[in-house]
């Protein structure tokens, strides 16, 4: 099964790179050709397509075959840096800590919805800082039966991502996020040290591994902080599913 989920990953991996440097500028291999070339089901080659399909990719349609998928040049979207990266570029120091880590035997309902699951499930809440000030809420949420060793790990000194990743071995191939700007409710001001209603950037973002769920996690960032970032206008170029684990 695992042998079958390295192909898997590698199918995508060629497809993916082929897309991109325009080898594959219209039509791509048909599922029988995936097959035969990669020694895999032709089941494991159509999960290959509908996976790329469903994360943009490419579009297929019946009785014709798999298209690489036309984009239009945008003004692209913004990304968030982790907390640590993101004082490196302030060039401020950094540390964590964690204010709560236990697992649930169910999420919240509006998690649930979230994540698409609703069993055991680990809360991991930390604070960041940048020179000793708090500047990062984080309340996350992780699939138990995924993550369950998160509650072992020293999130003080430790990436979650890095985690899952390198560690779990987890690919992380699509983010659905959300930023807003706010102001910040009582209890999170208290933990800021400042005023109820003092501004903030409030970002949901759930993270999958192909169609699953894996975490689901909301941030308060205070609203004085300044972000920069530099993305290519074409949005195949911006998407980089993460296929090096599998």
């Amino acid at each position: 099964m695992k042998r079958e989920g390295s192909k898997l990953a590698l199918i995508k991996q060629h497809l993916v790179t082929g897309i991109r440097f325009r080898q594959f500028k219209d039509k791509l291999p048909s599922e029988n050709k995936l097959a035969e070339k990669f020694s895999v089901s032709r089941m494991t080659a159509r999960k290959a397509l509908s996976e790329l399909e469903s994360e943009g990719f490419v579009e297929r349609i019946q009785g014709k075959g798999t298209f690489v998928k036309k984009h239009d040049f945008s003004m692209g979207y913004f990304t968030i840096q982790p907390s640590k990266k993101h004082a490196q570029d302030l060039k401020v120091s950094y540390f964590s800590k964690v204010l709560d880590l236990r697992m649930m035997a169910r999420p919240p309902a509006r998690i649930a919805k979230k994540l698409g699951y609703d069993q055991q499930t680990i809360l991991a809440v930390r604070l960041h800082f940048f020179d000793g000030k708090p500047v990062r809420y984080e309340k996350r949420y992780l699939r138990g039966d995924l993550c369950g060793g998160i509650l072992w790990e020293d999130l003080e000194k430790t990436s979650i991502h890095e985690l899952l990743v390198d560690k779990y071995e987890l690919p992380l191939t699509r983010v659905w996020q959300r930023i807003t700007a706010v102001t910040m409710p009582g209890e999170i001001a208290a933990i800021f040290k400042e005023p109820e209603g003092h501004p903030a950037f409030h970002i949901e973002r759930t993270t999958f591994t192909h169609e699953n769920a894996v975490t689901f996690v909301e941030y308060y960032i205070r609203g004085e902080l300044a972000f920069e970032d530099t993305f290519s206008p074409n949005p195949l170029d911006r998407s980089r599913p993460d296929f090096s684990r599998t």
